[in-house]
């Protein structure tokens, strides 16, 4: 029986991929769509989407694979059969093993998505027509609430956040969005793997720590984020006099929870100016955990 599909849910692309086949290239907020996943010896899966104003020929993108093959007379070519329905292809056999490129025009959220898949060794089909026909723009793509999920992180971003920066340590994933407006409200989520590593304290204490010196703790207490108990905070930094005269305070809420069954914490942060005394979370976020761990396999 073919093993589930993890998914990998990037602006705006679902994409669906073996465990294994760990995200190694992700597109930034300014940059052209694109995913690229690894196992532990080479690149495995590539994945670019870019939107059209137009209906493309997808046969005649493909020409520039069969124009490649004719000069170089070592490439074997053939064109791609037994896809999923409105996949088209070409299929290159190279002295190391396999390369399928195939593409899709998605009509409704007019995009252009490109795959490339990967084979060293035997060719499975089976595993190969499950991906391509995992790929598809997200069912919310005309909202401005967006699902994302990659790096072992997996949440809702509120109305009008874009991810604006990701970064990935050993054990530590940490996720920055905003709305794009100046002095706009802020974002941010981490996931830590090794809380014996990065929690130089016990939580409650830690969530403190995480302040920068400018702000000023106002209250702290522990609170349920879904079936685990962990620790809010609620803290404020002061504003220039003219903000003061309006009534205008900068606010942050720091939230933290360990999710047992991942064995991770979870911190989230956020901070706007606003006149109110106090913040929450955003209206349509939402983190989710008690994910089970991938465990490698061969594919």
């Amino acid at each position: 029986m073919q093993r589930e599909l993890e998914r990998t849910l990037w602006r705006g692309m679902e994409i669906g991929h073996p465990p294994q086949w760990e995200l190694a290239v992700a597109s930034g907020v300014d940059e052209p769509g694109r995913t690229a996943f690894a196992d532990r010896y080479l690149h495995r899966l590539d994945v670019r989407w870019r939107p059209l104003k137009y209906v493309p020929n997808l046969d005649k993108m493909l020409e520039r694979h069969r124009r490649k093959a004719d000069k170089d007379q070592k490439l074997k070519l053939s064109d791609l059969t037994g896809g999923p329905p409105e996949w088209r292809g070409v299929v290159r056999q190279t002295p190391g093993g396999t390369v399928v490129h195939a593409g899709r025009f998605f009509r409704e959220a007019r995009l252009l998505v490109e795959a490339a898949v990967v084979w060293p060794k035997k060719r499975n089909r089976v595993l190969e027509n499950a991906v391509l026909a995992s790929i598809r723009p997200q069912g919310q793509e005309k909202a401005k609430r967006r699902d994302w999920q990659a790096m072992g992180l997996s949440l809702t971003a509120p109305e009008g956040f874009e991810l604006r920066t990701s970064a990935a340590k050993v054990g530590k994933v940490r996720w920055e969005f905003d709305t794009g407006r100046r002095n706009g409200p802020q974002l941010t989520v981490e996931r830590i793997a090794l809380p014996e590593y990065w929690l130089t304290a016990p939580l409650r204490e830690w969530l403190g720590e995480q302040l920068g010196g400018e702000w000023k703790q106002v209250r702290q207490d522990p609170a349920s984020f879904g079936p685990h108990r962990g620790e809010r905070l609620l803290s404020r930094v002061k504003l220039g006099p003219l903000d003061s005269l309006r009534g205008r305070r900068r606010l942050r809420v720091d939230a933290a929870w360990q999710c047992p069954v991942e064995g991770r914490v979870y911190h989230v942060s956020y901070v706007k100016t606003c006149r109110a005394e106090e913040l929450s979370l955003p209206a349509g976020f939402a983190v989710r955990c008690c994910r089970a761990v991938p465990q490698p396999a061969e594919a």
